[in-house]
């Protein structure tokens, strides 16, 4: 709030007025320090050429006093007293000197100007040894005088022989009250401080001197000699650091040049007072800028009391008495600024405005609030903003329980999920949308709505919220639904009428066509049934007629259609009932056979059970494919093949096409005569025998056969499938199991067949019967036959539909001692999940893979893996259809246990065994 008010606009008015003249003020205070620190740098460096200018001249008197000593007669026996007589005689004349000798190219010090209580040698000592290779005085090193016992400079000279050998070294040590009067020849201004420092740290002489103490001996931390010797080396020698004292000083830093490498010259001048002036300039400047910022603030906050704030006032009152609802507040006064008055002007006009948009808001509020039907207003997040009366009546739900909640509050769940979807890529397209919602109202009830809902979009064209007119349409789809149900479903039956079966017929046609696979129109027509109304009455016949439908629809596929073709006439059509006229034809068949069994079932049209009805039905069917032309040709032909049915005695079925039929009335006439083979115990069973490795029977297959009149044989490809589709395999399995126990029992009765056992097939069906476990046990004891002698060949079909309950039966019958083999192996799942848990005994290679294995890499691998899992699970082995010696070898080599095949002998009747028995 405080940022945005008049009094901070106008004081950052000033400040940015004022702030160039800073600027300003600053950087001539930065040109006038930078101005004096050049300066003091300048003064800095003269001081320090003038250190270096008399420590040179010192080192000139030290060398003169060297080459004095050099030249000396007494000197050049080296007669050690000769030679410390007049080392002491230049010592006591010379002001500021410690000490004054030689030593031999040795080291030890045989010539002293002090007295020495014992032998130094000086071998060590960086002096001496520059000396050793040199013809000039040595740089000066600092060292406590190992005769003297003082601090000072140590400078050599080489005294050698014409010949350029080396007789001696010269020394002479000078004391450090040379450095005290080197340091006050500064003349240092007031503030000022110079100091001579050792490599090592220690503080040879400082100015001004510290009382009472003073700063000799003073020891200077090795991060300020890593300083100073980084100023000489990077700096250029001058630097603002802290002195040995601890105060800020720029510092000159200088290496003496007799001693490079020995110490430090160091000469600091005070910052605060080279600065002194220009920051004094600073605050002259800086309150006069601070007056005039002052000065002005003060005259413009008058001036704008006196005319914005006043005015400003009355905006504020004006605009508050509007918001309040007082269309009729104006500013008023005028303040004789144009701007002002102009803006004052425009917040008059807009009061007016507001009142006339208000008007045709609160007219357009009433009506949306009064319209007949529901809207709805959210925002882009979907949540309720606005409800009006109508949605409240038609939900139930109060405004206050909607608003800011979302209207999938109505969704019970009826509404597909693909509409929600569609509508969501519609608006979020920035588009309109129209659909239906299958809504529930608070109470629970369900209801149908057609919504409308668009986008609302600002003037930059961003979606802000969203608008839903809604219609509750309930009453008007239910009159729709009704009338579409009077045109298109029978009254009586609810199923689809003529009209609707035809459009089924006519989609079922195209569809066909597309996919390639054949479809089934069937009419089923009620025999005799005008007689049954006339003698049980219209009543009966329509119960009869709404049971009929009720059995046809329970017996079809959902998607399957049922309709009332005529009075007592009905229509199933079926597609997809396969690819092929074959297939086609076998589907058919079997709903019409499914359809009949259901329909022969007797109907009570009475109140009472005794009232049972039995009714016949005719069936007329029609397949169709791509070659039918229209729906009237396969209505024509459905009615043709229900008329042949009504001709040919009814209570049949009857297809259209003679080929069809023909090879229906074969499979009928072949199921008939299934029904008389086993009436009268016309089956027979052959025994194809089984050997071992080595050739010998060790048992036989049982196999069944249906011969007819004049020795002809069906084959078991034909009579075995549709054993199973009629149930009639449960009772030829039985039959086969009995004579095989039968004949396991005439073995058994002779010592040379008694080891011999007998396989014998069961079918899926058999197995599965609840029966199945009882009615085997029940045989082999009613045959007194060794439980082990009989083998139960089962075949994947037959065990993979409750695996649980087929492994539960297998073991209850092992536990007798029977045996178990899987037939076929290789041709089904061959999952070896269930090969694992199955009670197995025995796996037999299918006939197929052992016929093929010659020629067909792929068979042969087969058969490979067949008997290697079967090793490994511990399963014995028999390969069927061995019908070459070469086979019998391959299989021989690679581990079979068993053959079975022509090459051993074809299946005979038990009384034809004579030979097979010989190889026993």
């Amino acid at each position: 709030m405080i940022r945005t008010s008049l009094n901070f606009r106008l004081w950052l008015t000033i400040a940015i007025a004022v702030l160039p003249v800073l600027l300003f003020v600053f950087f001539d205070f930065h040109e006038r320090r930078e101005q004096a620190v050049a300066e003091t740098r300048a003064e800095i460096a003269l001081r320090l050429a003038d250190a270096n200018r008399e420590a040179q001249a010192a080192h000139r008197a030290v060398a003169l006093v060297l080459r004095i000593m050099a030249r000396s007669n007494d000197l050049q026996a080296l007669d050690s007293a000769q030679c410390s007589g007049i080392a002491g005689r230049l010592l006591e004349s010379l002001d500021g000197f410690a000490n004054i000798g030689a030593a031999l190219p040795d080291g030890e010090i045989f010539c002293s100007g002090r007295p020495m209580s014992a032998p130094v040698t000086v071998i060590d000592r960086a002096w001496f040894r520059t000396s050793l290779d040199s013809d000039e005085i040595s740089p000066g090193e600092f060292v406590i005088g190992r005769v003297s016992g003082t601090p000072g400079m140590a400078f050599g000279y080489p005294l050698r022989a014409a010949d350029g050998t080396l007789r001696a070294v010269i020394f002479a040590t000078i004391t450090v009250a040379w450095f005290d009067r080197l340091i006050e020849g500064f003349r240092l201004p007031e503030g000022w401080e110079a100091s001579v420092i050792s490599n090592s740290g220690l503080v040879l002489a400082h100015q001004p001197e510290r009382a009472p103490e003073g700063w000799r001996a003073h020891k200077v931390p090795a991060t300020t000699l890593a300083r100073m010797a980084a100023v000489v080396r990077d700096e250029g020698g001058i630097a603002e650091l802290a002195g040995i004292d601890g105060v800020q000083r720029l510092y000159g830093i200088g290496v003496p040049d007799f001693a490079p490498g020995s110490g430090f010259f160091a000469i600091g001048a005070p910052l605060e007072r080279s600065l002194e002036a220009a920051g004094q300039r600073l605050l002259m400047h800086l309150a006069l800028v601070a007056a005039i910022a002052l000065a002005s603030a003060l005259i413009a906050r008058f001036y704008i009391y006196r005319l914005i704030e006043v005015w400003a006032t009355r905006v504020r009152g004006a605009i508050a008495e509007i918001a309040a609802g007082r269309r009729d507040a104006r500013i008023g006064q005028a303040t004789g600024v144009a701007e002002l008055d102009a803006l004052s002007e425009g917040i008059d006009q807009m009061a007016l405005e507001i009142g006339r948009r208000e008007g045709e808001l609160q007219r357009l509020s009433m009506v949306i609030e009064q319209s007949p039907e529901s809207i709805v207003i959210t925002d882009t997040a979907g949540c309720i903003l606005y409800v009006n009366e109508a949605f409240q009546r038609i939900t139930g739900y109060a405004r206050d329980e909607v608003l800011g909640r979302n209207p999938r509050i109505l969704n019970g769940g009826l509404t597909p999920r693909a509409t929600y979807e569609q509508m969501w890529a519609t608006l979020l397209a920035g588009e309109v949308w129209r659909g239906e919602f299958h809504n529930v109202r608070k109470d629970g009830s369900a209801y149908l709505e057609l919504a409308t809902i668009a986008p609302i979009k600002d003037a930059g064209g961003t979606v802000t919220h969203y608008v839903a007119v809604k219609e509750d349409i309930t009453q008007r789809k239910q009159s729709e639904a009704l009338l579409h149900r009077l045109a298109y479903f029978d009254a009586l039956t609810g199923l689809p009428n003529r009209a609707l079966l035809h459009d089924r017929i006519a989609q079922a046609i195209r569809s066909g066509v597309r996919r390639e696979s054949f479809g089934m129109l069937m009419l089923v027509d009620i025999d005799r049934f005008r007689q049954l109304n006339d003698t049980l009455g219209h009543a009966a016949g329509d119960r009869l007629l709404c049971e009929v439908a009720a059995r046809l629809r329970a017996s079809v596929r959902e998607e399957d259609t049922v309709a009332r073709h005529g009075d007592d006439d009905f229509a199933v059509l079926v597609e997809r009932i396969g690819e092929t006229e074959a297939d086609a034809l076998s589907h058919a068949e079997h709903v019409a056979r499914k359809l009949q069994r259901a329909l022969q079932q007797p109907y009570v049209l009475g109140g009472t059970e005794g009232d049972r009805h039995f009714a016949t039905l005719s069936f007329g069917i029609s397949l169709f494919h791509d070659g039918v032309s229209s729906l009237e040709s396969l209505l024509k032909q459905a009615e043709v093949a229900l008329y042949r049915a009504k001709q040919d005695g009814r209570d049949i079925v009857r297809f259209f096409n003679p080929e069809m039929q023909a090879v229906v009335d074969a499979h009928a006439r072949l199921e008939a005569r299934m029904h008389e083979a086993l009436e009268a115990n016309a089956f027979r069973l052959f025994f194809q025998p089984q050997v071992n490795r080595r050739g010998v029977v060790i048992g036989a297959e049982a196999l069944l056969r249906w011969p007819l009149d004049g020795g002809v044989m069906v084959s078991p490809a034909e009579f075995i499938p549709l054993a199973e589709d009629t149930g009639h395999i449960v009772r030829l399995g039985a039959w086969v199991l009995r004579s095989a126990c039968a004949q396991l029992a005439r073995w058994q009765m002779n010592e040379t067949t008694r080891h011999l056992k007998i396989a014998v097939n069961v079918s899926a069906r058999q197995f599965h019967q609840p029966d199945f476990v009882a009615s085997v046990k029940d045989t082999v004891r009613a045959a007194g036959v060794d439980p082990c002698r009989l083998e139960l060949e089962l075949t994947e079909s037959a065990i993979l539909s409750d695996m649980d309950e087929t492994i539960r039966r297998m073991n209850e019958l092992r536990a007798l001692g029977i045996r178990f083999a899987l037939d076929d192996f290789g041709t089904g799942y061959s999952s070896l999940s269930y090969l694992k848990r199955l009670p197995l005994d025995q796996l037999k290679i299918d006939q197929s893979f052992v016929r093929d294995m010659a020629e067909d890499e792929g068979s042969e691998a087969i058969v490979l893996a067949i008997l290697s899992l079967s090793h490994a699970l511990g399963l014995e082995v028999v390969a069927e259809g061995v019908e070459r010696p070469e086979q019998r070898d391959f299989l021989r080599h690679h581990g079979c246990d068993c053959f079975q095949g022509y090459l051993f002998g074809k299946p005979l009747p038990m009384e034809a065994w004579g030979d097979f028995l010989e190889m026993i």
